[in-house]
C-alpha cells in the first residue's frame, strides 16, 4: 500500500545512476536497513528514491513517504503526521499496542480507530516521550515496510527526535530511507557535516547505506540532453557547454532544455548562452534569502567577479574584513551557494546559471559599485593585471575612460 502518489519519470532518469541504484536496492533488502541519500539541490534525490521504491516494493507493500517542508514555525512531527494520515485512508495495522492511543490528538482523523487515549501525565516532557514511543510502536506494527523521509535539512526537532529513536532501535522489517540536501559527499565536508541534522548511530545488526548523488559528468549531461530531445546524441562541444551552464545537475539540465526547446534559438550545434529558467532562478534566490547579510555580500561579490576568486579578492569586492569574509564564505559553502574550486584554491558558483541568477538578484544601483571595487581589487591582488577583465568591470561601473585605458594597454601588450 503506497501512501504517496508516484512522480512521473523523465527521460534519462538512470543516466549516471544505474550502478548506484542497483547497489542501494540490494542493500535495502537486508532489513532492518537505513539508507541515507544526499545530493545537491537538483541532483535528483526524489526521482532516485521513487525508482528505488519501484524496484524494491510490491504494489501491496506498506510504503510511507514523508516530506519535510521549510517553515518559519514548524508543526511537531508535521511530515510524519501527513504521511500517516494518508496511510490511514486504508486499514490500520492490526493489534496496535495500547501506547499508540497517545497518537489520538496527533492524528485526529484516525482517532476512532486507534486504541483508547491513555490518561494525561501532566508533564510536557513525559507526554512528548510517550508520543515518541507511540510513533515507534506504530512503525513497528507496520511489519515489512518502507518509510521514506525526504529533505531532512528542513526537519523539525520532533521529527528528528523520532528518527533518532527509530534508528537506535529499528523494527526488524523496516527499511528507512532518508534524503537530505548536501553539496558534498558524507564525511567529506571540512566541518564533518553529512547532510543529516543528527548523528547516524545504529546498532551493529542494522544495514547502513550512505550514498551521495554527484552531478553528472559532461558526457552524461550530453546523454540526458539527447534523451530529453529524443535524439541519438548532441555535439560534444554543446554537451561540455551545457555541463558548464548547469553543473551537471539533472533538474537544471531539464529546465534549461525545456526552456530552450520552446525557443526559436534552440541550439542545433553550439549556440550562445541559454535562457535562465524562472524555476532555476527561484531555487537560487530562495537559497540566497536563507544566508546572513554578510554571506549575501560575499555571494554578490563572487557573482560580479564571475571567475573563481580567492578570499582576499572577495574581501575587497564585498567590502568586508577578512574574518567576516571567511565566516560569510563558510555559510555560503554550507548552503552550496558557492563551491571551492578544485584547481586554483578560489571560490565560485557550482554552475554558470547559478552565477547569473545571483547576479540578477543584486539590486541594479549596487552593481556599478561592485564592479568598480572588482576592477580596483584585480589591480591590487593579481599579477599580471587581467586588463581585459578590468576593462569590462570599469565599463559596467560607468567608467568608460578607465575602461578605454585598460583596453589600450591590452593592445600595447600585443604589439
Amino acid at each position: 500500500m503506497n501512501a504517496e502518489p508516484s512522480p512521473p519519470s523523465a527521460p534519462g532518469l538512470l543516466i549516471g545512476r544505474s550502478a548506484l541504484l542497483a547497489d542501494v536496492c540490494s542493500e535495502l533488502d537486508r532489513r532492518p536497513a537505513v539508507a541515507v541519500i544526499t545530493g545537491e539541490a537538483g541532483a535528483g534525490r526524489s526521482r532516485f528514491v521513487h525508482e528505488l521504491l519501484r524496484r524494491t516494493t510490491s504494489p501491496d507493500a506498506v510504503t510511507l513517504v514523508a516530506r519535510c517542508q521549510e517553515a518559519d514555525t514548524p508543526f511537531p512531527f508535521a511530515p510524519l503526521v501527513e504521511a500517516l494520515n494518508r496511510f490511514g485512508s486504508g486499514p490500520l495495522p492490526a493489534d496496535l499496542p495500547p501506547v499508540t492511543g497517545a497518537l489520538r490528538a496527533l492524528l485526529p482523523d484516525l482517532a476512532d480507530r486507534l486504541p483508547p487515549a491513555p490518561p494525561p501525565l501532566g508533564d510536557p516532557v513525559a507526554e512528548h516521550h510517550r508520543v515518541l514511543r507511540a510513533l515507534h510502536a506504530y512503525t513497528a506494527a507496520l511489519g515489512e515496510a518502507v518509510l521514506v523521509v525526504e529533505d531532512l535539512q528542513w526537519a523539525d526537532a520532533s521529527t528528528c527526535a523520532l528518527l533518532r529513536t527509530v534508528i537506535a532501535d529499528p523494527p526488524a522489517g523496516l527499511g528507512l530511507v532518508l534524503t537530505a540536501r548536501s553539496p558534498t559527499a558524507p564525511h567529506t565536508d571540512a566541518e564533518g557535516r553529512d547532510g543529516l541534522p543528527f548523528p547516524l548511530r545504529t546498532p551493529a545488526h542494522v544495514t547502513v547505506i550512505e550514498r551521495h548523488l554527484a552531478p553528472l559528468s559532461a558526457t552524461e549531461t550530453g546523454e540526458l540532453a539527447a534523451g530529453l530531445l529524443g535524439a541519438q546524441a548532441v555535439p560534444d562541444e554543446f554537451a561540455d557547454r551545457l555541463h558548464r551552464w548547469t553543473g551537471g545537475l539533472p533538474y537544471v539540465v531539464e529546465e534549461v532544455m525545456r526552456a530552450w526547446r520552446g525557443s526559436a534559438e534552440f541550439p542545433t550545434g553550439t549556440a550562445g548562452e541559454p535562457p535562465l529558467p524562472a524555476s532555476v532562478r527561484r531555487v537560487v534566490v530562495e537559497r540566497l534569502r536563507g544566508l546572513p547579510p554578510a554571506a549575501r555580500q560575499v555571494v554578490a561579490a563572487a557573482a560580479a567577479l564571475g571567475e573563481p576568486a580567492p578570499v582576499e579578492l572577495l574581501c575587497s569586492v564585498a567590502g568586508l574584513g577578512a574574518p567576516d569574509t571567511r565566516r560569510a564564505l563558510a555559510a555560503a559553502l554550507r548552503e552550496g551557494v558557492l563551491h571551492a574550486s578544485p584547481h586554483d584554491g578560489g571560490y565560485a558558483f557550482p554552475y554558470d546559471l547559478a552565477r547569473r541568477a545571483a547576479y540578477e538578484a543584486v539590486a541594479e544601483p549596487e552593481r556599478p559599485a561592485l564592479h568598480l571595487r572588482a576592477a580596483r581589487a584585480l589591480a591590487r591582488h593579481t599579477s599580471p593585471f587581467p586588463l581585459a577583465g578590468m576593462a569590462e568591470h570599469y565599463r559596467r561601473a560607468g567608467r568608460p575612460a578607465q575602461a578605454a585605458r585598460c583596453l589600450e594597454a591590452v593592445s600595447y601588450t600585443h604589439l
